[in-house]
């Protein structure tokens, strides 16, 4: 199953963002107001870096929204909130589609484009840039983790396992942070799961326990007497 996520986003990634137009992740969407597409005497990498930041921008403003969303005293104010925070993602996504366009090994872009993406609830074609980052870049961990989250919401549970046990071996902070994604999506559940759920949070169970117990050698290995 996995093989075939990764084969059709990767090849949507290349095409739509390298092949057509910069704004063909969100049309209309992004505006023109931080990117000069042709600008004179920069790189490639540093126009690309200069789309790349601009989309950071927008990430963080949509980040800050729904801070705001999520201490808003009325269903209205909350509302508006997400709905300028599912503006300034899709805003992020034309920015770092444009990154990627002008410069391909723009990993940390195609990570970004993944994220938001995600956050405006395209997990498959947010797969599609995870995937793409970690084609250019294999050790790119938080590329992992991202996937693994968009997994998880897809309820792609195996896949999810992978992508733990991936950051488990490499970015332990980064695993910790997939957990407790995962910890939330068990409360999401609530009682009535599947066979299938059912046993992917007996093996999250595990796996933390397992984590404090490598935890606590490690810090027993590492006092001095």
């Amino acid at each position: 199953m996995l093989s075939n996520i990764r084969a059709v986003p990767l090849v949507f990634i290349t095409v739509a963002l390298l092949l057509s137009g910069p704004f063909s992740f969100a049309a209309g969407s992004g505006g023109h107001d931080d990117f000069d597409p042709n600008p004179r005497g920069l790189s490639v990498e540093q126009r690309s870096g200069k789309a790349f930041r601009a989309g950071i921008k927008h990430r963080d403003r949509a980040l800050k929204h729904e801070a705001r969303a999520a201490k808003a005293s009325t269903d209205s104010a909350r509302d508006k909130a997400l709905a300028k925070a599912q503006k300034e993602y899709k805003k992020a996504i034309t920015k770092q589609g444009e990154a990627i366009k002008i410069y391909p090994q723009n990993y940390k872009a195609a990570n970004e484009l993944g994220f938001a993406l995600r956050k405006t609830g395209d997990y498959r074609k947010a797969i599609g840039a995870y995937n793409f980052a970690l084609e250019v870049n294999p050790n790119f961990h938080q590329a992992t983790e991202y996937r693994g989250e968009a997994f998880l919401a897809l309820g792609m549970l195996q896949q999810t396992q992978n992508a733990y046990m991936h950051l488990f071996r490499n970015d332990r902070a980064l695993a910790d942070q997939l957990m407790q994604r995962i910890d939330e999506w068990v409360t999401e559940k609530g009682a009535e799961v599947s066979e299938a759920e059912a046993n992917f949070i007996a093996w999250a169970q595990e796996r933390k326990r397992l984590a404090k117990i490598t935890a606590d050698l490690s810090m027993n290995n590492t006092r001095t007497w």
